[in-house]
């Protein structure tokens, strides 16, 4: 039997692992249930990720997580694009994607909404600085907001 599935330690190992092989991991969930968890791994790599990459990267995180004690045949792994919607956590995204759309989901609710949709304009210690949103400029300090996402831009069109 693995191991219990430490968010945290996870991230590390397959973090550490994508940077490893020029990939960059986007995001990590445990969701599903007790007796049947599954990991769910975003990653990207510039140019975008292909479904070829995310079967040999879901092959080879199997492996590595079954050496490091975190896989056996009762948990489920799922290696997928972050999608035009990514989720943005780390201050590199943040600085990425300055100047782009984006929806927040709070923690509590602001103006009555739950969710606001503004221009990302910055972040800085952990505050969030959002533009156009239905409130105007506002300053989100961490904590208050559950996700951001970038709002897909289809401008160009589809490619």
């Amino acid at each position: 039997m693995p191991t219990p599935l430490p968010q945290e330690r996870l991230e590390k190992i397959v973090g550490e692992y994508l940077d490893g092989q020029g990939y960059e991991l986007v995001d990590l969930r445990i969701t599903g249930s007790v007796g049947s968890p599954v990991i769910e791994i975003y990653c990207d790599i510039e140019g975008g990720i292909t479904s070829d990459d995310c079967g040999t990267l879901a092959r080879s995180l199997r492996y590595k997580l079954l050496t490091e004690g975190y896989m056996d045949n009762g948990i489920g792994m799922i290696v997928s694009s972050p999608g035009l919607d990514r989720v943005i956590k780390t201050e590199r995204d943040f600085a990425r994607y300055k100047g782009r759309k984006v929806n927040v989901w709070l923690e509590e609710k602001i103006g009555g909404r739950g969710k606001l949709s503004g221009t990302l304009a910055g972040y800085d210690d952990g505050t969030v600085y959002l533009q156009e949103t239905e409130d105007g400029d506002i300053a989100l300090s961490s904590g208050r907001w559950k996700e951001i996402r970038l709002v897909p831009d289809y401008t160009d069109g589809f490619k």
